[in-house]
C-alpha cells in the first residue's frame, strides 16, 4: 500500500506542479490566450491558483518523504494529507468554472485529477 500512495502522490504532485509552473512563468497576454477561463478569473486569483498548485505539490510530496525516512517525523504526513486535501479541493473549484464556461474540453484532466486526489488522500490517511 505504501508503494501505490507514493505513485498516486508523486503523479499528483507532479502534475500539478508541471501545471503550476506553467502557469506561474507564462507572462499575462499569453496566459489568456492559452487558457480562456483566466476572463472570468482576473490576473490575481489565476496566478494564485498557480502557486497554490506548486505549494500544494511541495506539500503533498517533502512532508510525505520526512514521514518516512525520518523517526519522530511520523505527523509529517498529516501536512501531506492536508496539502493532496488542498490540491484537491482545486480540481473541485476548476471544474465548477469549466462547466460553469461550458469548457467541457478541460473536463477529463480535472476529474482525473480529482481522483488520484481523492484516492491519494485515503492512502496517506490509511499509512
Amino acid at each position: 500500500m505504501l508503494v501505490t500512495t507514493w505513485i498516486l502522490t508523486g503523479i499528483l504532485a507532479a502534475f500539478n506542479l508541471l501545471a503550476g509552473v506553467g502557469k506561474a512563468s507564462t507572462p499575462w497576454p499569453q496566459l489568456q490566450e492559452k487558457m480562456p477561463w483566466t476572463a472570468t478569473t482576473g490576473k490575481g486569483p489565476a496566478y494564485l491558483a498557480a502557486w497554490a498548485e506548486i505549494v500544494g505539490a511541495i506539500g503533498a510530496i517533502l512532508p510525505l518523504a520526512l514521514a518516512h525516512l525520518l523517526a519522530g517525523w511520523e505527523w509529517a504526513r498529516w501536512v501531506a494529507f492536508a496539502a493532496v486535501i488542498g490540491l484537491t479541493a482545486i480540481q473541485v473549484l476548476a471544474i465548477g468554472l469549466h462547466l460553469k464556461r461550458g469548457e467541457r474540453k478541460a473536463l477529463p484532466v480535472n476529474i482525473v485529477l480529482l481522483v488520484l486526489g481523492i484516492a491519494s488522500a485515503t492512502l496517506i490517511a490509511l499509512t
